[in-house]
């Protein structure tokens, strides 16, 4: 609205002096002697400022001005009110856009991802590790129960193993002969894995093939022996679980 006060200030003042020019002749007309002539009356001077034309003239040159001045405003509210016209259809166009945007987001949110979830169910499982026992010594060149190392087992409590292998951290008393070591199947009386050897008199990890369990529970126990009757010593062993 401020911007439209310059137009409307002119039109105020160029229609106010219109007035107050009438009023000032019509005053003067009354004032002066009907008889007088020209030549009593002296030369008249006209402001530089206006045109030399009659008064009927100059009010209709005032009123085309106005009328101008009008047509100038009217097509300012006109320019404006297309501005905010094409500034609220861009605002309805991005409102519309958001709102979409939002649907997409919330259907996406509610699709569940089946896919992501069972693959992210099968790699979650990582290797399990079963402990047989530990502190388990042997002389005998034969295969020898030892006590201490034993587990009962049921395959079926690891849905989804691939295999399993023997891990057992053992050392001999001194150099020479060969330690041996192997996982048994009491139940069943036979052997379950390969034999795990080892000729060094420091503990070191030793790791069999692998092997799969028969379905059901069984008693599992570790057997060992050495080639010489050297003392051999057993620190601890357990049975890996591969997934």
């Amino acid at each position: 609205m401020i911007k439209f006060l310059p137009f409307i200030l002119i039109a105020v003042l160029i229609l106010g002096g219109l007035g107050y020019w009438r009023y000032s002749a019509s005053k003067s007309n009354l004032e002066s002697p009907k008889v007088a002539s020209v030549e009593d009356q002296g030369p008249i001077e006209v402001p530089k400022t206006l045109p030399e034309a009659t008064l009927e003239d100059r009010v209709k040159a005032l009123e085309d001005l106005a009328s101008k001045l009008a047509g100038k405003v009217n097509s300012v509210k006109s320019s404006s009110q297309t501005s905010n016209s094409s500034a609220d259809d861009r605002l309805n166009s991005l409102d519309a856009s958001i709102t979409e945007l939002k649907v997409r987001v919330s259907a996406l949110e509610k699709t569940p991802s089946t896919t992501t979830t069972t693959s992210t169910s099968t790699s979650s499982k990582s290797t399990v590790y079963i402990p047989l026992g530990s502190s388990g010594q042997v002389t005998n060149t034969n295969w020898t129960t030892l006590s201490t190392f034993q587990v009962n087992l049921d395959p079926g409590q690891y849905p989804g193993y691939t295999n399993m292998q023997l891990e057992v951290n053992m050392r001999l008393n001194q150099p020479g002969g060969t330690l041996y070591t192997r996982l048994y199947n009491s139940s069943a009386g036979s052997a379950t894995s390969s034999e795990v050897t080892t000729t060094s008199t420091n503990s070191q990890l030793v790791t069999s093939s692998t092997f799969t369990l028969p379905a059901g529970s069984k008693t599992y126990v570790l057997q060992a022996k050495t080639s010489d009757g050297t003392l051999g010593f057993l620190d601890y062993a357990r049975i890996k679980v591969n997934f």
